[in-house]
């Protein structure tokens, strides 16, 4: 089967529903209820509009919410009174779909019991990063550090903080790089914070000048950026350049065959370098640079999968099992080999917390399909069983 069998269920489950399931999906369903009495159970709540509403809604929102994230989400609210949530699952709100499946996968897998197969402990990221100054100076940064490194820059909270930086120091860059298996904060002398994912790195002046803000980003990271209409902030992200005012907005360099930009809110304009043409990009669209061709494609998407990271969670829409071990690997600084090559094209949908232990995720992943895997060191192997 392609699909891992939670999303399948899940996409069963919608289609009970919304009354749309055919006889072979209504056996293949009560043929799956009827597996245990926690199923059973399940199926019941499943058709509770209560319980869905309560569940997703803890689901979606999260014990520390985003105001903006969560926002996004309400505006394609399944969460109201079933003749309403059927016609909207039913005529075109693909949002409130993919919330749907998500959010009945995460029911799924709470119920499985997880059973640790994995003999060593491998844990997930932290807090850590290195500054490197442009005087040749390497601090070192955990989720432990309290410090204060002079000219008025802090380290505190798992942030590092140049709003009080002296302003003699414009002159001068740093460098803040995030190593595998980490990840941290960033607020610069504007206030504007930058949230960095693992294996990943920006370089900063300590104080802006006073006609533009200027950053090189390598790798991942998440902008909440101070508006100041004198002063264009310009993300140069290897080939392209992202220009804003104020607004929120993700960019990954991570791929080698594009570059993308998801943007929450506000509005951001995209150049490729060379290029005086500007793409503008809205909320709720990704830009994509084609590394080979040089062009960039804009489309309409759900920001939660892009975005999930710096809430502390995975969220994986349909991903491939190789693109989905890509982003462990650098959280849970691993390598990963696949034995079978027909391993890689098997995908997920579902929602994972980003703090737990690998075994835990590897189970989540793992146990309704046909793999199994083996961890050696910090060498995972997956193979057909």
């Amino acid at each position: 089967m392609e699909f891992h069998l939670e999303h399948h269920i899940a996409e069963l489950l919608l289609k009970s529903f919304r009354g749309e399931l055919s006889d072979s999906e209504r056996e293949e369903l009560y043929d799956w209820k009827s597996g245990s009495p926690e199923r059973e159970a399940l199926f019941s709540r499943v058709q509770d509009d209560e319980y869905i509403e309560r569940e997703l809604a803890i689901y979606i929102q999260g014990k520390k919410k985003n105001p903006v994230l969560w926002e996004q989400v309400r505006k394609h609210s399944i969460l109201r009174k079933r003749r309403k949530l059927v016609r909207l699952l039913s005529w075109g709100s693909a949002a409130a779909c993919i919330s749907f499946l998500f959010g009945i996968s995460f029911l799924i897998r709470e119920k499985q019991e997880v059973v640790p197969v994995v003999s060593q402990t491998v844990s997930p990221g932290s807090y850590k990063a290195i500054l490197l100054t442009d005087n040749g100076k390497t601090i070192e940064l955990s989720d432990s550090s309290r410090l204060m490194l002079g000219q008025g820059i802090l380290a505190v909270n798992n942030q590092l903080d140049y709003v009080c930086a002296k302003k003699e120091s414009a002159s001068e860059y740093h460098t803040l790089k995030i190593p595998r298996g980490g990840e941290y904060r960033l607020k610069l002398s504007d206030g504007t914070t930058v949230f960095l994912n693992s294996d990943s790195e920006l370089r900063y002046p300590v104080n802006f000048g006073a006609t533009s803000r200027e950053v090189e980003l390598k790798g991942e990271a998440f902008f909440e950026v101070t508006k100041d209409a004198q002063r264009p902030f310009v993300v140069k992200a290897e080939q392209v350049y992202v220009k804003v005012l104020g607004t929120s907005f993700n960019i990954n360099t991570y791929d080698k065959e594009y570059i993308e930009t998801v943007l929450v809110q506000g509005s951001v304009g995209m150049q490729v370098a060379g290029d005086s043409r500007e793409w503008r990009i809205k909320p709720n669209e990704l830009a994509s640079f084609n590394r080979k061709s040089k062009t960039i494609v804009v489309k309409e998407v759900d920001v939660l999968p892009y975005v999930a990271w710096k809430e502390g969670r995975f969220l994986f829409k349909n991903q491939s099992l190789e693109q989905i071990m890509e982003i462990m690997a650098r959280w849970y600084d691993i390598n990963v080999t696949f034995q079978d090559e027909s391993i890689k094209h098997l995908h997920f949908t579902g929602d994972l917390r980003r703090h737990e232990d690998f075994s835990v995720m590897l189970e989540a992943l793992t146990s309704l399909v046909n793999v199994d895997y083996r961890l050696e060191n910090r060498e995972l192997i997956l193979y057909m069983k």
